[in-house]
């Protein structure tokens, strides 16, 4: 049996534009009770013809059930499957926030002229402070290589003056997982990050 959609159109008195609106199973359904409710009592509803109409509001659910599922693979699509993130267990991704766990990368980028940035890393469990300066001249990229999960705060200096330093975060994948809002990668400290966040990969 060839699947039909249902639908109706209205065409503006203008030829060039035309507008198509589709009925919805509920709208359809409406209309058959409406049409058996008012119909002939001398000239009732044949029963193939009521099995006909039954048949396509049987159609048009599966039709709207289809448009719904196609909807949801495409929405995963976009954010692909857990195979498909597999080989970025190892390597870093970027992510918001200050946290930092063992291997994970600073990227420094200062906005203006300076003599040295002070990363203080502050232990997310003791509370203890550790310092790292980086003299101007030397790399930008700072690996933390620490146990633990620090904090991290930049302060970029120049004349003993704070100068502006912005920063990028790359931290290391150690797992991949599904969850309700898709696929996340598991980050050093446990905590999690959605791959559409993700917009940029390091080895």
């Amino acid at each position: 049996m060839a699947v039909q959609q249902v639908s109706g159109s209205t065409t503006a008195t203008d030829t060039t534009t035309s507008k198509t609106t589709s009925v919805t199973k509920d709208q359809f359904l409406q209309i058959l009770i409406t049409q058996l409710k008012y119909q002939n009592p001398l000239e009732p509803l044949k029963p193939d013809e009521f099995l006909s109409q039954l048949s396509q509001l049987t159609e048009v659910e599966q039709l709207t059930n289809i448009a719904k599922n196609t909807e949801e693979l495409n929405k995963s699509a976009g954010n692909g499957d857990i195979a498909d993130w597999l080989s970025a267990v190892g390597k870093k991704v970027n992510v918001e926030g200050n946290a930092l766990s063992k291997g994970d990368d600073i990227i420094l980028k200062p906005q203006a002229d300076f003599d040295e940035i002070i990363l203080t890393f502050k232990d997310l469990g003791t509370g203890a402070l550790k310092e790292s300066r980086i003299k101007k001249g030397e790399s930008l990229t700072y690996t933390y290589q620490e146990e633990g999960n620090v904090g991290v705060g930049i302060t970029a200096l120049k004349g003993g003056k704070i100068v502006s330093c912005g920063a990028e975060l790359y931290r290391v994948v150690q797992g991949i997982q599904s969850g309700e809002s898709g696929v996340q990668v598991v980050l050093g400290d446990g905590t999690t990050q959605s791959v559409t966040a993700i917009t940029k990969i390091r080895q």
